[in-house]
């Protein structure tokens, strides 16, 4: 988006290109999509509309118009284009024989027979040879006009090819246009009744948030870097080597997305995220854990952090002595702290149940912190555990992990099922393990499983752009899950029945997943992301399907 707040489109970012009409149109998305749709077929006849949509649709470059007299022109054009390329075809030939003939008289000219040849003799081949260079130099250049010639004729016949006759003259669709086909497409069973301008609005106001997410990451990436210096040994110290990427950067730019979720300002965030981790350099645990940890403790802004490091560090004990790996316990502490409920007391009790479910301490710090009946909680986790295990997945952290994520959330088994399962099996072609990602994408209610791909897949070429620039050697299963947690929270578009306030940035709980080849390990998943107030009641919200209350996040 630039600076004007229109859309540009480029190869590697996620926006679009068209100036803004004044008319507005009346078209409902569906009536769109089915015009654009007819377009993309090259349906004849095309089905008309009014003609203020029309010219609407063709001022932000949805469609190409041109008149009868104008594709006539463009189609004689285009004939010429095998005649130039016969053309070309010749030129070259010639062009190599008369390389041939230079290289051999410049062979004669460096020849010891050269220096016996007469003076006039010696002057006609210097003149030959000038004469086939510039020859040369000449054919060369008219090639390249009729290249270029070539390249735009092509384009041209794409184009006219794509044309369809309509109302006495002809139509396409432009490149924005079948860009907004597909966005209209995915989400056509959520806003065929939308009207198309509101449709428009709401996606160019997602590709900003996402944007302004990826441009604080890279700087939040940036700088959080020098204050862990460690983090450079990280590949080989949890991973023997760094087969599988980067896993430093990629944590740096997973920190980076969390922080740049949270809303307010940056330099405060910034200030207590750093000492956050000042508290935290004593802790015992994993740096992907502490980094995990500060952040919860930046997005616990109304608390102040010493305040904040001294409960975490209670915690921790507590934590500790019900049998959770010091490398964890400051994840699952902080995690267990951004529960807080109410009345300032924390779920610790809660999580000793939920512990006796689950041999995954971070499993059972999600379910502890989720202020609904241990019964019904308990009930729903298993059931979601069985479903990957009738899918023949050992139980491991990850489907612990996965089956508690979608515990908590508003889908049932049966609601989601078919819906996992599909996503599952689109990002087994990036992810090695992907029910983690999975369970979250599904999670979404609002979201069938094709929009909620399309989206991550927007955030993925989003920050492969960012990524050639400031972060490069992350793989494609690293983009992947980072665009997973940048997408988390999302309220895409016209869902403004469900509520409007809340954005990717206002989601407090977020989950990150690092692919990673360990069961049971000390791999931080569940991540704070800062304050969310839901229009629902009052109580912070967890994650974007999720409308019942948290204990989290007062004070």
């Amino acid at each position: 988006m630039n600076g004007h707040g229109n859309f540009v489109c480029t190869a590697n970012q996620l926006s679009f290109s068209a100036l803004r009409a004044s008319l507005a149109p009346i078209m409902k998305c569906s009536e769109v999509r089915t015009f654009l749709s007819q377009l993309y077929d090259r349906v004849d006849p095309i089905t008309n509309v009014p003609a203020a949509d029309l010219e609407y649709l063709s001022a932000n470059g949805y469609v190409l118009m041109t008149t009868k007299d104008d594709y006539a022109k463009k189609a004689n054009d285009v004939a010429r284009l095998s005649q130039i390329m016969t053309q070309i075809d010749t030129e070259k030939s010639r062009e190599q024989q008369a390389q041939a003939a230079l290289q051999q008289d410049v062979g004669k000219e460096h020849s010891f027979k050269f220096h016996f040849e007469s003076e006039e003799e010696q002057g006609q081949l210097q003149e030959r040879i000038q004469a086939e260079t510039g020859a040369i130099f000449s054919a060369e250049s008219g090639l390249r006009l009729m290249e270029a010639t070539v390249n735009e004729l092509i384009q041209e016949k794409s184009v006219v090819d794509r044309m369809v006759a309509y109302d006495g003259g002809y139509l396409t669709l432009a490149g924005l246009g079948t860009l907004v086909f597909n966005d209209l497409s995915v989400r056509n069973y959520r806003v065929a009744d939308q009207e198309f301008p509101d449709f428009i609005a709401e996606i160019k106001a997602t590709y900003a948030e996402l944007r302004s997410i990826a441009d604080k990451a890279a700087s939040y990436a940036r700088w959080v870097k020098p204050q862990v210096p460690e983090i450079e040994d990280l590949d080989d110290s949890e991973n023997g080597d760094s087969s599988i990427g980067d896993q430093g950067l990629s944590l740096l730019w997973s920190t980076g997305i969390g922080l740049a979720k949270l809303q307010g300002d940056t330099a405060t965030i910034g200030r207590r995220f750093t000492d956050a981790l000042s508290a935290l350099r004593t802790f015992d645990s994993t740096l992907p854990n502490k980094l995990m940890a500060a952040e919860i403790m930046a997005a616990l802004s109304s608390q102040d952090v010493q305040i904040l490091g001294a409960t975490l560090r209670n915690l921790d004990e507590q934590l500790r002595h019900q049998g959770v790996p010091k490398e964890q316990s400051a994840g699952v502490a902080a995690t267990i702290m951004a529960g807080r409920r109410f009345d300032g007391t924390y779920p610790i009790g809660r999580f000793s149940q939920f512990k006796q479910l689950t041999k995954s301490s971070e499993a059972a710090s999600i379910l502890a912190i989720m202020n609904v009946p241990v019964d019904g909680l308990s009930s729903k986790f298993q059931q979601f555990r069985s479903l990957f295990t009738s899918w023949g997945y050992t139980t491991s952290e990850d489907t612990e992990i996965s089956s508690a994520f979608l515990g908590i959330g508003e889908l049932n088994p049966d609601e989601v099922e078919e819906k996992l399962k599909y996503i599952i099996e689109q990002l087994q072609n990036y992810l090695q393990y992907p029910i983690v990602a999975a369970a979250i994408l599904a999670s979404i209610p609002v979201f069938e499983a094709h929009e909620v791909l399309d989206l991550m897949e927007k955030a993925v070429t989003l920050l492969t752009g960012y990524a050639r620039t400031y972060a490069t050697g992350l793989e494609r299963s690293e983009l992947v899950a980072m665009a997973v947690r940048m997408i988390h929270g999302v309220r895409n578009e016209i869902v403004k029945e469900i509520d409007p306030t809340a954005k990717i940035t206002g989601t407090p709980v977020q989950f990150a997943y690092g692919p990673h080849p360990l069961f049971f390990g000390y791999y931080p998943v569940i991540i704070a992301h800062g304050s969310y107030h839901s229009t629902f009641s009052g109580m912070g919200g967890f994650h974007p399907a999720h409308s019942h209350g948290v204990g989290g996040f007062a004070g």
